[in-house]
């Protein structure tokens, strides 16, 4: 009886958050350098798109999450979700660096992600694995 209660309290965003989700598109990748000009920059912006397309995203139903790419996982902690299920919060088990995102779209084949605090957001589109 508990463990239904506990289960049908879980958002709906929750519900539809936990499974793993692979990036497909990036919008707003600002350069490092707002300055650059060099074709070097521009190859490094295009590796830093290819890198951010490669990674997956993966929520557990225990509030942990793994970022991956390829095989390798390059960062783990705990997510959690604000009761209005509207923001997502990312801790790394390093803790050092939160980070925010607003959710802005959670479906069964869809999540998208737009991060919060600069002036033009990052956002981060992704598909189920």
């Amino acid at each position: 009886c508990a463990v239904m209660l506990l289960i049908s309290c879980q958002s709906k965003t929750k519900k539809m958050l936990v499974k793993k989700w692979d990036c497909v598109q990036i919008e707003n990748l600002a350069p490092i350098d707002k300055n650059f000009a060099t074709p070097q920059d521009s190859a490094a912006a295009i590796k830093i798109e290819t890198a951010l397309k490669a990674l997956t995203w993966a929520f557990n139903s225990n509030y942990t999450y793994d970022c991956s790419v390829g095989n390798s996982i390059i960062v783990q902690g705990t997510y959690e979700i604000t009761p209005d299920d509207k923001t997502l919060i990312l801790t790394p088990i390093s803790k050092n660096n939160i980070n925010r995102y607003t959710i802005t779209t959670v479906s069964e084949n869809e999540l998208t992600l737009s991060s919060t605090g600069t002036a033009l957001p990052l956002i981060l589109h992704f598909r189920p694995h």
